[in-house]
């Protein structure tokens, strides 16, 4: 057992520097399906910027401006449950102790497949924005944010809640579009 411990301990490490040096060759890959050490590692070679303590779990998908993670700020005690979607067009940045579920969806840009006509009409929501979510903040499974928004510290997003607006801090929203269901409060009680 001992000796197995070992040998894994030489080809773990050995086995993700050749996945990196593969998409270095390739360019970075949309979709991250590795271990939670590797994914970082591919995240850090191509530009994201990631704090201590953070695990992402398999997959993540990402679409990416010209090919590079740059426009991706992970803060420390971060957690992605997997099958997030993560669109990269603009800045995404997740503050120290945020957690994302599994198939959250953050997009930062909008357009309507060059649509003249739908793009004419609705050119408020065509365009893209950056995605800040603040320290501590909770978004469930399934949850879809929408590009330009800011989610509040402590703010709590209901599992399949659609985000179009911003979140104050120490809020639990829901719904679709997200409305508010309650304060949190921040005087230490437990109500």
């Amino acid at each position: 057992m001992n000796v197995l411990r070992k040998i894994l301990k030489l080809i773990v490490p050995l086995n993700r520097r050749l996945v990196i040096l593969k998409y270095k060759l390739l360019g970075p890959p949309r979709m991250l399906t590795y271990s939670r050490g590797t994914n970082l590692e591919l995240l850090k070679a191509f530009g994201a910027n990631i704090g201590r303590n953070v695990s992402v779990f398999s997959p993540i998908i990402m679409h990416t401006a010209p090919g590079r993670y740059s426009n991706l700020t992970i803060g420390d005690n971060c957690l992605l449950n997997g099958n997030n979607y993560l669109d990269l067009t603009a800045k995404i940045t997740l503050e120290k102790g945020v957690s994302l579920g599994p198939g959250v969806t953050i997009m930062t840009h909008n357009r309507y497949n060059f649509n003249l006509f739908l793009e004419d009409r609705l050119a408020h929501t065509c365009g893209k924005k950056d995605v800040l979510i603040k320290e501590g903040s909770g978004i469930k499974a399934g949850a879809l944010i929408t590009m330009g928004v800011t989610i509040g510290r402590n703010a709590v997003v209901a599992g399949g809640a659609v985000v179009n607006r911003d979140v104050s801090d120490n809020t639990f929203v829901a719904g679709v579009p997200v409305r508010l269901v309650k304060e949190l409060k921040d005087d230490g009680s437990h109500s």
